[in-house]
């Protein structure tokens, strides 16, 4: 299986930020055109032909990866090759660079790394990559669903909450309302107190004033 990549590049829109090439064809002139074509705020993946070459293109965030190849080349290898390259050069400072940095500005710092995957990818060398890069997937889902479980375990504990504090609501209702029942209860009651008493006091100021006149003669 022919797996020859013959260039691999990083750009962000039309500037390459940093690019490496095993042969001496024009990729940079092939690039520029290809380039035109790619819209820069979308991520997918595509490919296009020039000069005779395949241009393979991976476009994340802002950046494109690309790599170009002989026609009869494997596409799996070729984005296989991309996403080793992606994966690097995310793993450094260099990604905060690629926002403002100037045409293969990053050739010296990135360069190298670049020619040791392409080097890798074309002599068949990516098999231990491509599994470690399975394990860190896997781990990374491991934690993710470790993460969703205790997600899962705080609502259940947030729903618990929000039914007692129901509950609470509820009895603090039926509290008022058994409040407002005997207050009006104890406000009937003293009326009733001070109507007798008003009588009785009525009653004896009556009886006082009618022995004090001789109405009621002893």
């Amino acid at each position: 299986m022919v797996s020859s990549i013959a260039f691999c590049a990083i750009a962000r829109e039309t500037t390459v930020l940093v690019s490496h090439q095993e042969t001496s064809a024009d990729f940079e002139y092939l690039l520029s055109d290809v380039l035109k074509e790619i819209p820069p705020h979308a991520d997918f993946k595509t490919t296009r032909s020039r000069g005779g070459y395949v241009f393979h293109l991976l476009v994340e965030q802002g950046l494109i990866y690309i790599c170009a190849t002989l026609p009869e080349a494997s596409m799996h290898q070729s984005f296989t090759c991309l996403f080793l390259i992606k994966q690097r050069f995310l793993e450094g400072s260099l990604s905060s660079r690629a926002w403002t940095a100037q045409e293969h500005e990053l050739d010296r710092d990135f360069g190298s790394v670049i020619a040791a995957i392409v080097n890798n990818c074309n002599s068949g060398r990516t098999g231990d990559q491509i599994s470690q890069l399975h394990r860190q997937v896997e781990d990374v889902r491991g934690i993710m669903a470790q993460n969703i479980e205790r997600v899962v375990e705080r609502g259940d504990r947030l729903d618990s909450l929000l039914e007692k504090t129901q509950d609470l609501e509820q009895a603090g209702t039926v509290f008022r309302a058994t409040a407002k029942k005997v207050n009006r209860h104890m406000c009937l009651r003293n009326a009733r107190m001070m109507i007798v008493i008003g009588i009785i006091v009525a009653g004896v100021i009556t009886i006082i004033t009618l022995f004090a006149t001789g109405v009621i003669k002893t």
